[in-house]
């Protein structure tokens, strides 16, 4: 399979499996084959372009020139390929999960919501491929239009009620400050492109690189920097798959990887010049990181807690950015990585719990680990990579934003990052020693014959995942010093 014929696959499969869910509704055994086998098929064609780029290969889709040195374009690097590629591997064990929970708890309109799931990643795909500015507004309000279905899929009040709030946040503030601030950009150098060293590096004057800044990476909601990250908690009412797609493996990494191909390909030096900005926003991702990590304490909902949580870590991989160094820009994207993997963990795993015990508050959870040992090991080691535990990717991540802020002087950065692991631990930990701690409950199963294989071998894949770091840091630092490093 060439380059080309790999990046097409990776941009149309999910939409042309979307469809087909949509077609082969029944019988249920085919429509999650279809579901599972669509999954699959994306993962390969993203594999396929990390290998490519690794041999040195390129690969660029043009779809429309719509403006002067402006094309609506699609093209592979090192950022964005590696976030496809672990959103597309942990999109196959979301899929199986997926086809085990609408069995086990006999959701309404399913393959409406597998074929949401699809769109959402197959504009997850669109947005870490973009080759420009242009390219990337298109890809986000397809995301947001794919994945508001899914906030909405209960049709009750609390889920209209959230759906709004994500979709009025995610559009409203990419129309009002991102579509300006990429119109400024446009005009100052006349090209959208994404390139190594930052287009507006040299043609751009502090106040106006202050300004831009605040304009990029509040306009970009999907990373949830403050203070436009109100659409993250309050999709926790949506149903697991979807709560998946939000949290680990579409919307959450998708503005991720979105932000970090902003700092890195059109600031890039130009940050520098945008210090005041720059600082500001680093202490109101670090405080809203310790706060987020805080109000998850309080919350009983499980589901609410993962969303504070996940929140928590999405403001460190803005944190990572925005640090303007290359180590600052590596521990982002680990963070991305380690958030994706841990974070699908824990929501599978509550799924799964919930699925098949009715239980979602954590008031509920001592002694259920007795009952659901796998279920339960995996929900441990997703914390503990949240947390920031070695040897679980968390680790890695967190120990190289803690290098970045201390190498570019901002100690108190690295304060934050290490408050925020201790409120992580806080909220997470006893949580999962007492699920083994606590006496089994003589009634959890709501249903006789307990958890199925499709809910529990996806979390335990999963939580496997997390140690991946612990060997790939080195190779994954040369396959991404080309974002940094002009040619």
């Amino acid at each position: 399979m060439t380059a080309e014929l790999a990046l097409i696959g990776v941009l149309a499969t999910p939409f042309l499996q979307a469809l087909l869910v949509l077609v082969l509704s029944r019988p249920p055994g085919l429509r999650d084959l279809t579901h599972i086998l669509g999954s699959i098929a994306t993962a390969v064609c993203a594999a396929v372009l990390i290998q490519a780029l690794a041999d040195g290969e390129s690969a660029r889709i043009v779809l429309a020139h719509p403006l002067p040195n402006v094309e609506l374009a699609f093209t592979i690097e090192p950022l964005g390929a590696l976030v496809a590629a672990v959103v597309a591997g942990v999109g196959v064990l979301q899929a199986i999960h997926n086809a085990g929970m609408v069995r086990a708890v006999q959701e309404k309109a399913p393959a409406r919501l597998m074929a949401f799931v699809a769109m959402t990643s197959g504009a997850t795909m669109a947005v870490a491929f973009s080759a420009n500015l242009l390219s990337f507004f298109v890809a986000y309000q397809v995301l947001a239009l794919a994945a508001f279905p899914l906030v909405a899929h209960r049709g009750d009040d609390d889920a209209r009620r959230a759906a709004r709030v994500f979709l009025g946040t995610l559009l409203a503030t990419s129309i009002a400050l991102l579509l300006p601030a990429m119109i400024w950009t446009y005009a100052l150098t006349g090209a959208q492109d994404f390139q190594v060293g930052g287009v507006l590096a040299g043609r751009v004057d502090p106040v106006t690189a202050n300004i831009l800044l605040v304009l990029f990476v509040v306009g970009i909601a999907a990373a949830a920097a403050p203070p436009m990250q109100r659409w993250l908690p309050a999709a926790h009412t949506a149903p697991f798959p979807a709560i998946a797609s939000v949290q680990a493996v579409a919307v959450l990494p998708a503005g991720g990887v979105g932000l970090l191909k902003v700092l890195a390909y059109v600031f890039g030096p130009a940050l520098i010049t945008a210090a005041p900005a720059t600082q500001i926003l680093l202490a109101l991702c670090g405080a809203g990181m310790c706060v987020s990590a805080l109000i998850a304490l309080s919350k009983t909902d499980i589901r609410e807690r993962l969303a504070y949580s996940s929140l928590a870590q999405a403001m460190a991989v803005a944190m990572g950015g925005l640090l303007a160094v290359p180590v600052g820009l590596f521990a982002a994207a680990l963070q991305i990585v380690a958030t994706c993997c841990a974070a699908a963990t824990l929501v599978m795993a509550v799924g799964a719990v919930a699925a098949v015990t009715g239980r979602t508050q954590t008031t509920d959870y001592p002694g259920l680990g007795r009952v659901m040992p796998w279920t339960f090991a995996g929900f441990a080691i997703g914390s503990a990579s949240l947390i920031g535990m070695p040897p679980f990717s968390g680790a890695w991540a967190k120990l190289w934003l803690i290098t970045a802020s201390a190498a570019t002087g901002v100690v108190w950065a690295a304060g934050l990052v290490a408050v925020a692991a201790i409120l992580t631990f806080a909220h997470l930990g006893p949580l999962a020693a007492n699920a083994f701690a606590g006496r089994a409950p003589t009634d959890a199963f709501k249903r006789p014959d307990g958890a199925s294989i499709l809910l529990v071998a996806p979390v335990i894949l999963c939580a496997a995942a997390t140690l991946w770091l612990l060997v790939l840091a080195d190779p994954l630092a040369s396959f991404l010093s080309p974002v940094w490093t002009p040619r």
